[in-house]
Parts: structure tokens; C-alpha cells; sequence
């Protein structure tokens, strides 16, 4: 199971988010040490929501668990008696650039005593890491237009088989998607096949998504109701999942180059099979919105 954390950075995150990094050490206070050491809790495959200036900034995918390590640049002293070894682990952003208010996150996931956020709406000062339900994460996701990572066969496909919340008006895409709908409509042309615009292949409506090129999330009102320019079709055979989670992104020539890192074997050989390919979604409408995309993801 993927496991979501948030991680309280306001003094480092620019540092360290560059580093690809998350690095504490021990602290000999109760009301900090748990947070520090739940660091080796991390796995990899893990997701971890950024914290910073009171906002989220970024998501990240653990790569590697914890390893002792000398103190890295990125990550300076708070107080001159701290120790200078501790505990690292690796990281692969997904996004970076996020700019969401607390105040959102707040509505978003649960708050309370041991939560990242606390029960008065306002984040945990002094808190490392915190954990997240499987509910607070894919919520977080779904806010900033992320596919959700799941252990089944489906995982290419970049969405969970089912929603196990409580109530999935509160985080459901199509309860907030309102031009969804019409999107679909206005890609296909009631059209029963057509072509995914990143692999070339002819697939039926039903294996068709309409993508956003720029997350949604990050569209103004106006940007989204530009149906000729904010999405294109892309196959849930793995096109999708790929290009939203950055493996992939287009060029200024709009042909398909590789992304952010593949962690195994065969989501490389599935990029490799992509890259070089002319995205036939590409125009002069379309190419700001896949400049955005390219800036998050570009290795």
C-alpha cells in the first residue's frame, strides 16, 4: 500500500526539494522527536505532500527508505547543539510550483491533535513529518489534479479502482469538474473511435480520457472553459497515467521526451516505446499549456 505524508519544511524546503532530499536527526524533546524519527516509516513508492510559507509546494515520491548520513548542505543546523549526523531519505518530485493555502489543505484532509494540521485549522509548528489516511492523501491528489497511485494491475491507468471515503461528493472529481462533460464531448465529436494524441494508436471513446495538459488545478476559470486549448485525448492504456504523473512531456517541436526518472523496468520500456513521437494534440493553441507541464517535469 502507497502510505501519504506531509512534511513541514519552512526553513529548507527550496534547498531541499533541489536536492531531491528529506533529512533530521535526533532531538531530545517530546513535543518534535516523534515527528523527526517517523522519517523511517518512509518506504518507497511513498507520497509526500511539501510544506512551506504556509503553503503546499510540492509532491514527491520516495525513492529510497532512510540511511544514516552526515549532515547534506541543504539542511542547516536550527540550533548550534544539534547534531550534525541523522537520518536521509531520497525523493523524486512529481510537482513542484504548487501554491496552495493552508487554509484549503485545512478543509481538505483531517485536523486535529498528532495531524498536520491541528484542530484550530492552522498547521503544526515544530512538526517533521506527519502522516496521512489514505483519504486525506487521495484527496490532496485529486485537489491538484493528480492521478492516484494504487497496487493493482490498474496502476498504469493512473486512478483507483474504488473510492473507499466516506462521502465522495467531498473529494469527487465530478462533483467539482463541471465542464468535464462537455470537454469529452468537445474532443471526441461523438466520435465512437479516435486517436490517443501522445501514442498515435486508434482506440474506442471508452479508452480515451480528456487530459489536461496544465493541471487543472493550476488553470484559471478562464483557461479552463478554452476547450481548444487546455486538454487533449489520451488512452488510459498507460498514455494518460505517464504524461499526468510527468514521465513524459512534449517538446517546443511537440515531440514526446522523458520525463522525470522511471523506477522500474517496465514503465522505462513503456516511455521508451512514446519517446519521439508527435504529440497530435500539439498546436500554437495548445503549446503554453504543454510549456507548463514540460517546466514541472523536465528531468
Amino acid at each position: 500500500m502507497v502510505n501519504y505524508w506531509y512534511a513541514n519544511q519552512d526553513r529548507n524546503y527550496e534547498l531541499a526539494i533541489k536536492a531531491r532530499t528529506l533529512f533530521t536527526n535526533p532531538r531530545h524533546d517530546k513535543a518534535t522527536e516523534k515527528s523527526r524519527t517517523m522519517i523511517k516509516d518512509l518506504e518507497s513508492g511513498d507520497i509526500v505532500f511539501h510544506h512551506y510559507d504556509a503553503h503546499l509546494r510540492a509532491i514527491s515520491r520516495v525513492v529510497t527508505p532512510w540511511k544514516h548520513a552526515e549532515r547534506p548542505p541543504e539542511s542547516p543546523k536550527d540550533f548550534p547543539e544539534e547534531p550534525d549526523e541523522g537520518w536521509l531519505v531520497e525523493i523524486e518530485p512529481i510537482r513542484t510550483g504548487v501554491d496552495l493555502n493552508y487554509r484549503r489543505v485545512a478543509k481538505l484532509i483531517e485536523n486535529g491533535p498528532e495531524k498536520a494540521i491541528n484542530s484550530g485549522g492552522t498547521t503544526t509548528r515544530g512538526r517533521f513529518l506527519s502522516v496521512l489516511s489514505q483519504k486525506d492523501g487521495l484527496a490532496l491528489l485529486a485537489e491538484l489534479d493528480l492521478p492516484a497511485p494504487t497496487d493493482t494491475p490498474d496502476i498504469l491507468f493512473g486512478r483507483p479502482d474504488e473510492w473507499d471515503g466516506d462521502n465522495t461528493d467531498q473529494v469527487s472529481l465530478g462533483s467539482v469538474r463541471r465542464e468535464q462533460a462537455d470537454l469529452r464531448r468537445h474532443l471526441l465529436y461523438s466520435r465512437p473511435t479516435a486517436t490517443c494524441a501522445i501514442c498515435g494508436e486508434e482506440r474506442p471513446a471508452r479508452l480515451l480520457v480528456a487530459a489536461h495538459i496544465k493541471p487543472r488545478s493550476q488553470c484559471t476559470e478562464e483557461e479552463r472553459k478554452a476547450f481548444r486549448s487546455v486538454a487533449m485525448l489520451a488512452c488510459s492504456l498507460g498514455c494518460d497515467a505517464l504524461f499526468g504523473w510527468g514521465y513524459i512531456y512534449m517538446d517546443s517541436d511537440g515531440k514526446v521526451r522523458r520525463g522525470i526518472n522511471a523506477e522500474t523496468d517496465d514503465v522505462r520500456d513503456a516511455v521508451d516505446l512514446l519517446i519521439g513521437k508527435v504529440c497530435g494534440a500539439y498546436n500554437a493553441d495548445t503549446a503554453p499549456n504543454f510549456k507548463a507541464h514540460e517546466d514541472m517535469f523536465r528531468s
